[in-house]
């Protein structure tokens, strides 16, 4: 999905319901009024038109990304210690086994 805009007019009805136009729609149809690019989350005006989000919301993404890079890390990291475990031990067991068959 691409940017979207909004109404600037803080007193429409629009603007108030945070209701989105396309990108390719150039005027408020409830005031007239020119539309401006909004952020997808907040509503916020963006000054510039080629982010999707204002800084704060796009600060919120990051940080998601970031925390699930660390999450699916850890996970990897815990499964790869788990298997370790595993050969080390599995392999003392099987010597074992071996020993009392024997």
């Amino acid at each position: 999905m691409g940017k979207i805009k909004g109404c600037g007019n803080e007193s429409c009805e629009t603007h108030k319901k945070k209701i989105t136009y396309k990108e390719s729609e150039a005027f408020c149809s409830k005031c007239g009024s020119l539309l401006v690019y909004v952020c997808k989350d907040c509503y916020t005006q963006l000054s510039d038109d080629t982010e999707k989000y204002c800084v704060r919301c796009l600060a919120k993404h990051e940080d998601r990304k970031d925390k699930a890079k660390k999450v699916a890390a850890g996970a990897g990291g815990g499964a790869l210690a788990v298997g370790g475990i595993i050969l080390t031990y599995g392999k003392k067991a099987l010597d074992v086994a071996k020993k009392i068959k024997g």
